[in-house]
């Protein structure tokens, strides 16, 4: 396997790693038949608001969402870029050997 391919994995490794465990976890608070999940912004531009019934039959959504909220996309955005990142490095390995 060349350098390349194997900084590429790694890089894809540590960058959905890292992209998992900095994901922001939201606050749920059971309200009644209601739960609550509030997902804050740290930037000062506010956030998401997000109601759902505990039947799943009522959903409501005040503000927009970032995709780097969700859990899942945050890892998988850390993840490319990671891999990305470790192609780069490999790619300048690679050619300083030759």
């Amino acid at each position: 396997m060349n350098t390349r391919a194997i900084l590429l994995v790694i890089g894809l490794i540590v960058g959905g790693i890292v992209g998992w465990v900095t994901a922001p976890k939201p606050d749920i608070v059971a309200v009644g038949p209601l739960n609550l999940q509030v997902t804050g912004s740290d930037n000062g531009s506010g956030g998401t608001v997000t109601a759902t019934s505990k039947d799943g039959q009522i959903n409501v959504q005040v503000g927009n969402p970032s995709p780097l909220d969700d859990r899942n996309m945050r890892t998988l955005i850390f993840a490319v870029i990671g891999a990305v990142v470790g192609f780069g490095i490999g790619f300048a390995v690679d050619r300083q050997k030759a």
